[in-house]
């Protein structure tokens, strides 16, 4: 794909403390490279779980990077896309990567209709004479970096990746487990956004009673065995290749296992100023 100057124009991303990003997802300080940005992405997937728990217990999200900070790094939680891209976006900036963020609208299964603009968002960098399509704000979304070459597949670990286009010249993100059957993700393009114009749909996704993020708690993080994925009324845990399946039977069960498994406990989900 074309190659642009995304610094051209693009306000400075906001100071972040790098070295206590870094630490909180165990990795050192490297220059930019797209080994470095695998290692990145994973080890954030890792350590950063991909949750929706403020919106049920009574915190206002707010895309305010400093506060997402203190939340995400130094208060031991996760969040969703907005708040994880949107972090990842400033930390890539700033440990010297030319990236930018971009708007994209996830396929709904149930409706199979795409979501509204500034449904998701996503992280491109230009790194080598390539773009990439970054993303550790999607729950069970790529591990590593995905080309942005339109048809090309791409393996991640266990699962295959493509980029196709729709006739509006739209990329679409698909996944599939064998290459027999590709399931569509979420349409983007690579336009630069700018982070204020996330604001509407972030929060359209915490008060509306159609938004997915308002009709259950939802709390999952990659392992390197698996995954773990916790709702409000199911516990999931993939681990080499075997499932384990348990109901959840009540808050208390619910947040048992939320510390158990994640370490956040029911104080850290208790708003600030109560």
């Amino acid at each position: 794909m074309k190659k642009l100057n995304f610094f051209q124009n693009r306000p400075k991303a906001l100071r972040i403390d790098v070295d206590s990003y870094l630490a909180r997802i165990g990795q050192p300080q490297k220059s930019p490279s797209i080994g470095y940005l695998k290692a990145l992405q994973k080890a954030h997937l890792q350590s950063i779980p991909f949750e929706n728990l403020d919106i049920h217990y009574g915190s206002k999200i707010i895309l305010d990077y400093k506060k997402i900070f203190n939340k995400v790094v130094e208060g031991g939680r996760g969040g969703f896309c907005y708040e994880l891209n949107g972090l990842f976006y400033h930390l890539l900036y700033h440990l010297g990567f030319d990236c930018h963020v971009i708007s994209a609208q996830v396929k709904n299964e149930k409706t199979d209709q795409f979501g509204k603009p500034f449904d998701h968002m996503v992280i491109v960098v230009d790194l080598d004479e390539q773009l990439w399509l970054v993303d550790v704000g999607f729950g069970d979304g790529p591990i590593s970096p995905l080309k942005l070459n339109v048809g090309e597949v791409q393996m991640d670990y266990t699962r295959y990746w493509r980029i196709d286009t729709d006739p509006d010249e739209n990329l679409i993100l698909k996944v599939s487990n064998d290459t027999s059957f590709y399931k569509t993700k979420y349409l983007f393009t690579t336009e630069e956004k700018q982070l204020i114009q996330f604001l509407e749909m972030c929060e359209y996704h915490q008060s509306s009673p159609d938004s997915p993020f308002t009709q259950k708690k939802l709390i999952t993080q990659l392992t390197s065995n698996g995954r773990v994925t916790l709702t409000d009324r199911h516990l999931k845990i993939l681990e080499l290749g075997e499932v384990m399946e348990k109901d959840i039977l009540h808050e208390d069960e619910f947040l048992s296992k939320l510390e158990h498994h994640f370490s956040i406990t029911h104080r850290q989900l208790i708003p600030q100023g109560q």
